[in-house]
């Protein structure tokens, strides 16, 4: 990373911020990723290696906030890092460049911040990105049953004991902005979408593209068929396409290695 790109460090409440911007050829995209991981595991170099590639094929700056972490930390101590984070993103690059991405929880991270945003009045990113979003802290879709057969990364179980560790004791698992999914989602950016055919989250991904539809939000769903949680971030052909579609919708350049 630091061969490509200058990398800047900063802390919030003791928590780490990455800036990273290349060291040539950069354009005025900002990328505001957050990480996948249940809420409960940290960055892993997959992430950096998609990072990596995704400046190298925009020439974006990214800002990537390393937020705290489920047990020991519940969602509004998290959702007060982000924010602080993505308000500190807004006077540096200027809300209009901004697009926020996650994968997996940094997905569901991704929605619930701009509903936030929007619930709150302040300016929203310009586009959305989510990457196998974990959007239900309830695991309670019927259609999560059948496709847990599929899924060799995530269980019914998993998913809801990993919602008790990210909610306080006693709150709703519906309860917002701890899954997004239940929160109106129009008047939000324009959103790209991402699941694959085997995994359990996609039916988190069909419901918020159900849900859009309703409500008029601009959301485009694409399902990879057999492709399993997070495969974007993987060494395979399918993730390859799905980065070209990600740069493709964010408008940025694709004649780049």
């Amino acid at each position: 990373m630091r061969k490509h790109c200058d990398i800047e460090r900063r802390e919030i409440n003791g928590q780490p911020l990455y800036w990273l911007a290349p060291k040539t050829g950069a354009s005025s995209l900002h990328i505001f990723y957050l990480h996948g991981g249940g809420y409960a595991f940290n960055i892993m170099s997959l992430h950096w290696h998609f990072i990596k590639k995704m400046i190298r094929k925009t020439g974006a700056s990214v800002t990537v906030p390393i937020y705290p972490l489920a047990p020991e930390n519940k969602w509004d101590t998290s959702y007060a890092m982000v924010m602080e984070a993505f308000e500190q993103t807004v006077a540096r690059h200027g809300v209009e460049n901004i697009v926020v991405m996650g994968d997996s929880a940094g997905g569901g991270f991704s929605l619930g911040l701009a509903q936030m945003l929007r619930n709150q009045g302040k300016p929203l990113p310009r586009q959305l990105v989510l990457l196998s979003p974990y959007l239900d802290q309830t695991a309670a879709d019927p259609m999560q049953l059948d496709l847990e057969k599929t899924d060799v990364l995530i269980s019914v179980e998993g998913l809801r004991r990993l919602g008790t560790w990210w909610l306080r004791e006693g709150e709703d698992p519906a309860m917002f902005p701890a899954s997004p999914l239940f929160e109106p989602v129009d008047r939000l950016p324009p959103m790209l979408v991402f699941a694959g055919s085997d995994e359990m989250l996609l039916a988190d991904a069909l419901r918020l593209k159900k849900k859009g539809d309703e409500s008029g939000a601009e959301i485009e769903l694409k399902v990879y068929d057999r492709m399993q949680h997070v495969w974007m971030l993987l060494p395979i052909p399918e993730a390859k396409k799905a980065l070209n579609e990600i740069v493709a919708f964010l408008g940025a350049p694709t004649n780049r290695s």
